[in-house]
């Protein structure tokens, strides 16, 4: 007979934190309303902190405008100044776009890829035509957008424009004036272009993009070509005569790039001179008339592009932040209530709490099966594969036959249904198993015990763990061997 536990049983009990895990997965559809309730509370945060921002926005504008003197007269030469330093302003941000968004002033001047195209051209007398239209190509919004994609190059295909070009020259023929009604001697010679040659050149970061930058003029020449051929023009033809791309160094590229950093530099000096000298009263209405004129064209323009920042103005208030923030405090405070519930929670929830009383387990029963659907069936799945697997009743009254006890008393609460339907089945299966309430609840069942031996029922989820000390302090008191315990 085990009298282990008389030795006492171990106060602090350990959690098992996979079961503490499972148990909070079961309460899933109350997180889901946590979730709900966070999202509705970060969006209040997020109307009261918006609001409170354009208070204050308002407030500080209605600061701002007070500071201004009632009385306060511009003097008309600083004014002049003022109107000098807004048109420096406007022609500094113009040049930093330029600067920014320029390829030009990306490429390197000592590997500058540049591709040629030239392609010999004769239409007679309407060589000179023919001439301007091929020049046209590339003045066609759709071509530059064209070049634009296939030059694989981040910029708006305006600036396509700087890097590309076409040239023409001709040789031209000298005739008699065609006005015969001109005397002899006011006859002039005319002269008339018979023959050109016109060439494209492209430049860019890349021989790749060179070619297909080439590709798409020859594609536009070659409509162009066709549809000259079936015009009638006499003795039309069309030749290339050149396609080349090659690497070079053009140091013309260094200087614009120099070029155009300097003036952006001297329009920051002269902006900056010029605001220098104007006094506090004299800033203010600087800033209230001219650079106002900025952030209202700022504004013209975002809601032209339809962007929502313009709307909130200088309120920048993140809508995204406030409701994962309260999403995260509901969560916290949901997943906090629940710990905080299993905790307190006073059943014995695991087999292995049973041991930490120091009571030999002698099996697992698998209770009475729920029926589960969805995401609960699921859970439970998982929560199974976690545990050990439970023992037969054959097995359970087999192990409790072969102890070394001429009586055994089976008690366990014998006013739960599947309870008692499992104890009797025990009883069946061992002639040795007498079956009753705890010692410690029934006189009748104390008095039984005195005589035998004690295996313990205990139902995971429904015994407490103050029900299984007051058993173990009764038996130890009434000094009552304990063989195990049984857990379903």
């Amino acid at each position: 007979m085990n009298d282990n536990y008389y030795n006492g049983y171990e106060d602090e009990m350990e959690i098992d934190l996979i079961d503490l895990m499972f148990d909070l997965m079961r309460h899933w559809r109350s997180l889901i309303v946590a979730i709900i309730i966070g999202a509705i509370v970060g969006g209040g945060i997020y109307v009261v902190k918006k609001t409170s921002a354009e208070k204050a926005a308002v407030q500080e504008d209605d600061q701002e405008a007070s500071k201004l003197p009632e009385d306060y007269e511009v003097n008309p030469d600083v004014e002049a100044n003022m109107e000098l330093a807004y048109q420096y302003r406007q022609l500094y941000f113009r040049q930093l776009e330029y600067n920014q968004k320029s390829i030009v002033m990306q490429l390197n001047p000592n590997a500058v890829y540049s591709g040629e195209l030239k392609y010999y051209v004769s239409a007679g007398y309407d060589t000179g035509l023919i001439s301007i239209l091929y020049q046209n190509i590339l003045s066609d919004s759709n071509v530059l957008a064209e070049l634009q994609e296939a030059s694989q190059l981040d910029c708006e295909p305006s600036y396509i424009k700087e890097l590309i070009g076409c040239s023409i020259s001709s040789e031209s023929d000298a005739s008699v004036n065609i006005n015969n009604m001109m005397s002899s001697s006011e006859e002039s010679a005319a002269f008339v272009t018979k023959n050109a040659a016109v060439t494209y050149s492209v430049v860019s970061t890349s021989e790749e993009s060179c070619e297909q930058m080439l590709e798409i003029i020859r594609k536009k020449v070659a409509e162009l070509d066709a549809e000259c051929a079936q015009g009638g023009y006499e003795t039309y033809r069309a030749l290339e005569v050149n396609d080349a791309v090659r690497l070079v160094t053009n140091n013309d590229y260094l200087n614009r790039q120099k070029a155009n950093i300097d003036q952006l530099s001297t329009y920051l000096s002269n902006v900056q001179r010029l605001e220098a000298t104007f006094e506090e009263d004299d800033l203010i209405y600087y800033n209230e008339t001219y650079l106002a004129r900025e952030y209202e064209m700022e504004e013209e323009s975002s809601e032209l592009l339809g962007t929502a920042g313009a709307e909130e103005g200088p309120v920048s208030v993140n809508p995204v932040k406030w409701l994962v923030i309260g999403i995260f405090l509901l969560c916290v405070c949901w997943g906090g209530y629940f710990m905080l519930k299993y905790l307190l929670d006073k059943h014995i929830k695991t087999s292995d709490e049973v041991k930490n009383y120091r009571i030999p387990l002698i099996g697992c029963l698998e209770g009475q099966k729920k029926q589960y659907k969805g995401l609960d069936a699921l859970i439970e799945k998982l929560a199974r594969r976690t545990k050990s697997p439970a023992d037969s009743e054959d097995y359970i009254a087999a192990s409790i036959e072969a102890m070394d006890a001429k009586e055994i008393l089976l008690c366990g609460d014998l006013k739960d249904e599947a309870t008692r339907k499992v104890m009797n089945s025990l009883k069946e299966k061992c002639a040795r198993i007498e079956i009753s309430e705890y010692p410690g609840q029934n006189s009748e069942a104390l008095e039984r015990a005195g005589e035998r031996a004690l295996v313990f029922l205990v139902q995971i989820g429904k015994t407490t763990r103050t029900e299984l000390q007051r058993e173990l302090e009764v038996c130890r008191m009434q000094k009552i061997g304990v063989l195990g315990a049984v857990v379903m």
